[in-house]
């Protein structure tokens, strides 16, 4: 029972940071429509695209486990 919990929470807990990535990448990617400064929103689009690769390594570690 406790093992199933714990299964249940740690499941919950990469959603939840899946969420997190998502939100702040898709922050980054309106942000960047907003801004002029070629720098920045060069700089904005990297960090949005680390945060979608770092939900694809979450989520295949999901579907693997």
């Amino acid at each position: 029972m406790a093992l199933q919990q714990f299964w249940r929470f740690r499941g919950r807990r990469r959603l939840t940071t899946i969420q997190y990535l998502e939100d702040q990448a898709a922050r980054a990617e309106r942000l960047a429509k907003r801004i002029t400064d070629t720098l920045t929103i060069e700089k904005l689009l990297t960090f949005a695209g680390e945060r979608r690769r770092e939900i694809e390594v979450i989520a295949g570690k999901r579907r693997s486990a």
